[in-house]
């Protein structure tokens, strides 16, 4: 049964269940439904999407306080709009900026390599 079958974060190593649904036209943070999934935790979604799918990245770089500034409420609140804009799965309150602020640093996996046909 779907209820019974996790996965590891393909990152951080967390524990993750699969979701029941996955919304069709998400655009971020889109939920993994199949046991063949690599995906990530909510926690290393959202580091991944400021690392390596916006230029937000570049704002974190410019700014003095760094990854901190990602503990601060309004930009919590700033990406929830995100979410909401870009029809995400994952909810605001399943973000754990702690979490997110301490793995920072933790290196993605290298995206599998397609075979040739």
């Amino acid at each position: 049964m779907l209820d019974d079958i996790t996965m590891n974060c393909s990152r951080c190593g967390e524990l993750c269940k699969l979701a029941h649904t996955a919304t069709k036209d998400a655009r971020l943070l889109k939920h993994a439904i199949r046991p063949e999934t690599r995906g990530f935790c909510p926690d290393c979604a959202v580091t991944d999407f400021f690392k390596n799918q916006s230029q937000l990245a570049m704002l974190l770089e410019m700014n003095p306080t760094g990854k901190a500034m990602l503990l601060d409420a309004r930009i919590q609140q700033q990406f929830a709009s995100i979410l909401q804009t870009g029809n995400a799965d994952a909810k605001p309150e399943e973000i754990n900026w702690q979490r997110i602020y301490e793995n920072w640093e933790l290196p993605s996996p290298k995206a599998a390599k397609r075979r040739k046909k």
